[in-house]
Formats: structure tokens, C-alpha cells, sequence
């Protein structure tokens, strides 16, 4: 079947031209702008989840301009990519909904939109990220991307958030310039990008050059994955952003540069070509972002800044995964991401709304505001508690096979420091939680309006979504498996696709 091949395009292009569509109807029908908006995102969430379902259960190639795979342009969707598109569609919904919930409660103005447009562009990006078969176009892609997430960074212009945006924008500059280099050095070595044709010929080049090559590309996206050493603009842009944005950026935009990492160095570096153990070098990255990550976020004192460093803290989880080196530990890394999307992006969108109604972005200002709006504090107490990894929720899940692979390797130190991480998390989360359902003293500010609609609907889908994933756990158990058997088996994927190629 050609058609289902189409998903991955249309899930490119629909987003892309939506957000131009977008800013000629600000200016020759405004009326018409909001319903474009809702109508867009949900062929867009529409469009994403179409093209995981295609994947899901094989390879999907689709080749463009009829031109041959090393020089055309590929989209390549697998079992992998497919975990990744459908937190790109649930993700990239909330994220639009939530930020169009704020406008419509504000009231709109032009600028506004535009940023609406920029969400619209990132999305098409991140969609092409987790879809392209080749080396120039993951780069281009990127730098898409991060146009797009440099601007709506700083774009409430305040103080913290301009800072925030150009600590981005330099870092990610840098980031950029690595994954260029490395891309440089592999295509001066191999004489293509296709990821497939590539990983064929990866044995040829030298050793040296390969290392280097490696340690530039891991570099660079762990920089954009937020990863120990490289994480210094995260904490900075994921709490200084607008509600939307951290959503967007904590809980999608990370994982996509997690799955750009998984893809290009099990493809293209080997351990026996590379000159040294890519797992154990994760491994231990990971290992530092864990600790790194629970550490700062217990001296914070702003609710989103330690929101921000938890999302450090997780990268460390995904990062521990993969190191293991193991479907089992692949799939933890996998459950977790996606755990950690619902999860984060709900509690980002309940700390804005505890914020506006306490006045204050302080986690301690938050006295007593679960006790009066009892919905949206139980929300935020399951989502805490599945971020920290308590039973029966999905965040325990996924950290629980990142253990049991750990220990099936030998590495007993490693499954420690995971459960330790746990209880490193429940250090920061609990007194929030206790702060949010402690009776209300008469001296504190009483809560200033209530939750919006549309946002309650968000945080209690998400809640909803991580209390499922408790019963499908056993039947996402083997799918998790065996996309994680197209990491740890790189030749899967180059031999479907290099097999698609044939006429």
C-alpha cells in the first residue's frame, strides 16, 4: 500500500502551511483565526498519530523527487520512531490548546497569533526529525526548530524570559554546529548521508575520524536534549517560557533530540569502529544527568525552575536506559518518555495555573490551593507521584524495566541509583504536595479567580492517560520490546529499508 507511506509527508507539510494560512487569515478574516487554529492542531495531532499507526508495525519508506537514496531525500518511519510520533501528536496538541486557552482568556492581538504560527512550525520540525532518513535533512530540521523555539522562549519578553532565549540561542548554536561537523566528518569518510546507505559503509572510515565524529554528534544532541554536561540553557528557557512553550519544549521537543540520538549512534557508531562503548558513555552521562537534575531541583524555590531541572534529572533516566544496552532497557527508556510528556506537560500546565492563582510563581505561596480546587489537586498529586515513579502509575513502570535491565547486565550500582533517584525526587515533590493541601492561614492571599475549562480538560486527559497506561502496560510490554530491538539491532532498520529501495 502506497498511501499509508504518505502519513509521515503530510504530517510535515499540513503544519508548515497552516501556520502561513494562519497569519493571511489574522489579516483578511480574524474572525475565522481561532477556529483555524483548533481545526489545524487537530488535523495536525490527526496527521502525527496517523503516521505512528503506520509505523507501528513495520518499516514505512517514502521517497521524494524520484531521485536515488543517496542523494534524495528519504522519510523513514520504524517501530522507534513510531513510540516518538505519537508523543509528538499528544504532546503538540496539548501544548497548541493550552497556549490558544490563554489567548482566548487574555484576548487576542496579532503578536499572539504569530506565535500560534511558530508553534504550527515546530511541530511540522519535530515531525520531520523523527521521520527523515538522512543526515542534511535531520540538520535542516533542527535548524527549523530552533528558530522557532528561540522566539517563543523569550516571547513574553520579560527579563528572564529574553535571557532564557539567548542562552538558548547561543547554545543551541553550538549544538548545531557539532551535529554539522560530525555530519561533515561522516560524509566526508562514507560520501553519503542516508542513514541506511551509511551504516552500511560506516566500516571504511577511520577509526580516529569516527571518534571524533561520535563525540561531536553525541555532544551536540545531548546539548539539545538537555544532557549533563550540556543542559545549562534548560532550566533557564523551560521555566522562563510561557506555560505552552515548557510544555512543548519539556515535553516534546527534548525527546525528539533523545531519539536523534538513539538513531544516529547505534546506526553509525559501533563500538568495534568507534573506538569505545557508546552504551557505557550514555551510561554514564545518564548517571550525572540524574543526579545533577534531583539535586538542583531541591534548592529551588520557583515551581517551574524545578519543574525544569526534574526534566534534567529524566533525561538521566532515558540516557540509563539505552545504556543498558538491552530491548528491556530501551523499552523502559521509551515508557518513561512518554510518561514523562503526559506527566510534565500536565504538571507545567497546573504550576502556571497554582501560579496566576496565587500571585507568585513560589511552590510555598501555594497554601491550601488543593483543598480549594480539589480536581485539579488531585491531578497534580497523581501526576507528581507517576513523575516520581510510585506504583501503579506509568512512570513506575518504565523506571522498574530500566532496573531489571540494569541488573540483568550486571550493573547493580546502576538499578541503586535509579530507585535512589526516586527517592531523591520524592525530596522536592512532597513538600509541594504538602504545601498544596495544608489548611489555609488567615494571613495568606487568597486565590485570585479559578482554573480554566480548557485547562482542567488538559491536566485531567493526562491524569486519565497515565492511570490507563497502568492496564496496558502488559500489552504495550512486547511493542515496547520490539522497538527496542531496533536499537540494539541496527541492521533491522538498514535492511528494511535498504530492501525497500529495491525496485
Amino acid at each position: 500500500m502506497i498511501f499509508p507511506n504518505y502519513w509521515m509527508l503530510f504530517a510535515i507539510l499540513f503544519p508548515m502551511t497552516a501556520a502561513f494560512i494562519l497569519q493571511l487569515l489574522h489579516h483578511f478574516a480574524p474572525s475565522k483565526t481561532g477556529g483555524w487554529i483548533l481545526l489545524s492542531c487537530g488535523i495536525t495531532s490527526l496527521l502525527t498519530f496517523g503516521a505512528a499507526v503506520s509505523a507501528s508495525s513495520g518499516v514505512r519508506v517514502l521517497r521524494l523527487g524520484g531521485w536515488g537514496a543517496d542523494l534524495g531525500i528519504l522519510l523513514v518511519s520504524d517501530p522507534l520512531s513510531a513510540v516518538f510520533l505519537f508523543i509528538s501528536a499528544f504532546g503538540g496538541a496539548a501544548a497548541v490548546w493550552t497556549t490558544f486557552t490563554n489567548i482566548s482568556k487574555s484576548g487576542p492581538s496579532a503578536e499572539q497569533w504569530r506565535l500560534c504560527g511558530l508553534f504550527f512550525i515546530l511541530w511540522a520540525s519535530l515531525n520531520g526529525i523523527l521521520t527523515t532518513g538522512d543526515l542534511f535533512n535531520l540538520f535542516i530540521f533542527y535548524e527549523i526548530l530552533a528558530v522557532a523555539a528561540y522566539v517563543l522562549t523569550g516571547a513574553s519578553k520579560t527579563r528572564e524570559a529574553l535571557e532564557a532565549g539567548l542562552k538558548y540561542l547561543v547554545l543551541g548554536t553550538v549544538g548545531a554546529l557539532l551535529i554539522l561537523l560530525a555530519t561533515s566528518m561522516l560524509y566526508m569518510g562514507g560520501g553519503i548521508l542516508n542513514f541506511a546507505l551509511l551504516s552500511s559503509v560506516v566500516g571504511g572510515i577511520p577509526r580516529g575520524a569516527l571518534a571524533v565524529a561520535a563525540g561531536f554528534m553525541i555532544a551536540g544532541l545531548g546539548l539539545k536534549m538537555g544532557m549533563v554536561p550540556f543542559h545549562f540553557w534548560l532550566p533557564d528557557a523551560h521555566s522562563s517560557a510561557s506555560t505552552g512553550v515548557s510544555m512543548l519544549l519539556s515535553g516534546v521537543v527534548v525527546k525528539a533530540s533523545f531519539y536523534s540520538l538513539l538513531r544516529v549512534t547505534t546506526l553509525l557508531f559501533p563500538a568495534e569502529q568507534a573506538g569505545f562503548s557508546i552504551p557505557d558513555t550514555l551510561l554514564v552521562l545518564g548517571l550525572l544527568s540524574l543526579f545533577t537534575g534531583h539535586i538542583s531541583a531541591q534548592r529551588q524555590t520557583s515551581i517551574k525552575r524545578m519543574l525544569a531541572w526534574s526534566t534534567v534529572a529524566h533525561m538521566g533516566y532515558l540516557l540509563i536506559g539505552i545504556g543498558c544496552a538491552s530491548p528491556l532497557g530501551v523499552a523502559g527508556a521509551l515508557l518513561n518518555s512518554f510518561n514523562h510528556t503526559a506527566a510534565k506537560a500536565a504538571l507545567f500546565l497546573g504550576a502556571g495555573s497554582f501560579s496566576t492563582l496565587s500571585g507568585s510563581k513560589e511552590w510555598r505561596s501555594f497554601t491550601g490551593l488543593g483543598r480549594r480546587f480539589p480536581r485539579e489537586g488531585a491531578a497534580f498529586l497523581l501526576l507528581a507521584a507517576s513523575i516520581i515513579g510510585l506504583p501503579p502509575l506509568g512512570g513506575f513502570w518504565g523506571k522498574w524495566m530500566i532496573v531489571l535491565a540494569a541488573m540483568e547486565k550486571g550493573r547493580w550500582m546502576t538499578a541503586v541509583a535509579v530507585e535512589l533517584g526516586t527517592a531523591l525526587s520524592c525530596v522536592y515533590y512532597v513538600p509541594v504536595l504538602f504545601r498544596l493541601f495544608s489548611p489555609r492561614r488567615s494571613e495568606d492571599t487568597p486565590p485570585a479567580g479559578a482554573f480554566h475549562s480548557g485547562m482542567l480538560f488538559i491536566a485531567l486527559g493526562m491524569t486519565s492517560l497515565l492511570l490507563a497506561l497502568f492496564y496496558f502496560v502488559p500489552s504495550l510490554y512486547e511493542y515496547l520490546i520490539s522497538a527496542g530491538e531496533w536499537v540494539v539491532s541496527p541492521a533491522l532498520y538498514r535492511d528494511a529499508v535498504l530492501g525497500s529501495m529495491i525496485p
